[in-house]
């Protein structure tokens, strides 16, 4: 249980130092550059790829502990990178974060974590439909589009980037699933079968555009206009996924459902507060400036 403590807290460290490192460094980029331009800035930045490297970290680290320690004990501590990107974030702005934004990003954080505690689902035990997965993914791909094309008529960068961390979160919740279907198919047919199907393509895909997008969400407002709508998204589609195509069961039904009462809601009002607090924000600045 130590280890599994110790590991589930360097998860959650890591993921938080690699969040907010990405942010800052997108955050300095010039505003008038475009996407592409954007991306070989950052590529140029050391402590940015730094953080992106620090991503594979944080997730050796969380599957070391899900191996020392149930998931009832590691889910918690690792969801708390979530809430500990805002204040290190702050901290290298030389600010204190604002007590209404800390407490929606922690609300938003264990909504996310009772959600996955109380699905805890079963491995499915049916092979996946290549078709229906292929389907779900275009759709969910096409989803991610649409989201990506009306942040472009938003205005108000906490709404833009609110829409760019729920693409982003599309795309990395489909990386999870298309992970999950590539273990699968390895299992059935082996390592080389994989390489000519669609599989490890549309992984490649989901990865690099929800990289970008995220930049570009990182760039527009402050880190938790994006970053908690991001996280759950890509939960809220992980499941989803895992339950309807994937054929994945929850561990206990009525605990799920109870889970998800609580969880969902609170999930709402802690994005819901965000936005709110950046538009009191927003006034409070405009009337200093009178």
């Amino acid at each position: 249980m130590t280890w599994a403590v110790i590991f589930a807290l360097a998860s959650a460290t890591t993921t938080a130092l690699s969040t907010a490192t990405q942010h800052r460094a997108a955050d300095a980029a010039p505003r008038e550059t475009g996407v592409a331009a954007l991306m070989r800035h950052l590529a140029q930045r050391p402590d940015w790829v730094l953080a992106l490297l620090l991503g594979p970290v944080g997730f050796t680290l969380h599957a070391l502990a899900l191996h020392f320690g149930p998931i009832a004990l590691v889910q918690p501590l690792a969801i708390t990178g979530i809430v500990l990107a805002v204040p290190i974030r702050a901290a290298w702005a030389r600010r204190w974060p604002h007590a209404a934004e800390m407490r929606a990003v922690t609300v938003t954080a264990a909504a996310i974590a009772v959600l996955l505690l109380a699905s805890r689902p079963d491995v499915g035990h049916r092979p996946v439909d290549g078709r229906v997965l292929l389907v779900a993914v275009v759709g969910c791909a096409a989803g991610a589009v649409v989201l990506l094309a009306a942040s472009g008529g938003v205005r108000r960068p906490t709404g833009r980037a609110f829409l760019l961390g729920s693409a982003a979160g599309i795309l990395f919740g489909l990386m999870a699933v298309l992970m999950a279907a590539s273990a699968e198919h390895v299992a059935a047919h082996g390592v080389v079968s994989l390489a000519p199907t669609w599989l490890p393509w549309a992984l490649v895909a989901c990865g690099l555009s929800g990289v970008t997008i995220n930049q570009v969400a990182y760039r527009t407002a402050r880190l938790s206009a994006s970053m908690p709508a991001l996280n759950v998204v890509n939960c809220l589609l992980a499941l989803g996924f895992g339950y309807l195509v994937l054929h994945e069961t929850p561990g206990h039904p009525a605990l799920a459902v109870a889970g998800a009462a609580v969880a969902l809601p609170a999930m709402a009002w802690g994005l819901w507060q965000l936005s709110r607090w950046d538009v009191a924000a927003t006034q409070r600045r405009d009337l200093q400036r009178v």
